[in-house]
């Protein structure tokens, strides 16, 4: 009997021990990650830092990070990622959408990209697309019943698919609890994800015409919009109120300005990712959205009405139910012709 007993014992450590050894050779051991900007912005590249290190620490493997690599060529940044030993590369910003499958494709390394969806190959190339406009339609209707003036703005630094669904349903949800508001629209430039400067002086031009709440979409360059709603007033003497996207600004908040936040938590996705190379599933296509919980509203500032606050967690369940339909607009020329219709000049 003891034989028997000390035979399963050892039968089940080795299985035990295989198991382990199986489910570690599942995972990747070094995941690369680039970001265009600094990945302190409290958007963008920070929530895909953040979002990568808690996925690294919840299954073990190790981070390899390239920050503020711009929007260029990155191909040698990939290439020294490859040499020291990354088996996945995740490509954070649609810039790379180019040369991140070349690279994929040269060195049989897996990759992930951002807003392309016609690369995806099974089994080397997954990617991450965007369908924020459910978190944006709650935050135009918060803009709705908080506005002053009935004009509300949006300050723009680009007009990538991702903006564009964000810009559109921003506008649906001030229609809807606003339907006398007027909408402003700004672009600050081509790609100008960056420029803090740019966004500043557009902020400010439409608060001298009367906006008092701002939805910025910017990176880098939403630190431009939080200054100036920081530093200028309404025309009725009140405060600007700034709707933020992706991170949360509330700790550099001087001037509790800050009315919320579209936040996204990317570590979801890079979840869904992992598993996806456990399975064996991995080259698919992945979302940042409300239904798998990686796209929410920040709460809202002490100053938002309890009973606003409310009408805002309503809209969350219906929103995520299907009870609310929100448009679906990827494309600029698309989202002028929505918005012209909606808002007419």
């Amino acid at each position: 009997m003891r034989r028997i007993i000390g035979t399963a014992m050892t039968l089940a450590i080795v299985i035990c021990f295989s198991t382990s050894l199986v489910l570690a050779a599942d995972l990747p051991k070094l995941v690369g990650l680039t970001i265009p900007e600094a990945g302190t912005d409290k958007g963008w590249n920070e929530q895909g830092k953040v979002g990568l290190e808690a996925i690294a620490a919840k299954y073990g493997f190790k981070m390899e990070l390239g920050e503020a690599l711009g929007y260029g060529d990155i191909k040698p940044t990939l290439r020294d990622m490859v040499k020291k030993g990354s088996d996945l590369i995740i490509c954070h910003a649609s810039g790379y959408q180019t040369v991140a499958p070349e690279i994929a494709r040269e060195t049989g390394v897996r990759v992930v990209t951002t807003e392309n969806h016609k690369d995806v190959t099974p089994g080397l190339i997954s990617d991450i697309d965007t369908q924020p406009q459910g978190g944006c339609y709650m935050a135009g209707y918060l803009a709705g019943k908080m506005t002053r003036s009935n004009i509300v703005g949006i300050v723009t630094s680009g007009e990538p698919p991702t903006w564009n669904r964000m810009s559109a349903g921003f506008a649906q949800g001030l229609k809807a609890s606003n339907p006398g508001a007027k909408l402003l629209y700004s672009l600050i430039g081509e790609a100008a994800y960056a420029d803090a400067a740019g966004a500043k002086r557009n902020s400010e031009d439409q608060i001298a015409v009367g906006a008092d709440v701002i939805f910025g979409m910017g990176d880098g360059a939403s630190f431009g919009m939080l200054q100036a709603c920081s530093s200028k007033k309404a025309k009725d003497g009140g405060k600007v109120w700034f709707i933020d996207v992706i991170g949360d600004k509330s700790s550099i908040d001087r001037a509790d300005v800050l009315l919320s936040s579209v936040l996204w938590d990317m570590s979801v996705v890079y979840d869904e990712i992992i598993q996806s190379w456990k399975d064996g599933s991995f080259g698919k296509q992945h979302w940042v959205a409300m239904d798998n919980g990686a796209i929410r509203l920040l709460e809202p500032n002490k100053a938002v009405p309890s009973d606003v606050r409310k009408e805002i967690k309503d809209l969350e369940a219906k929103l995520k139910s299907g009870a609310i339909a929100v448009v679906d607009i990827p494309v600029a020329a698309d989202l002028h012709k929505f918005l012209n219709e909606h808002f007419p000049k």
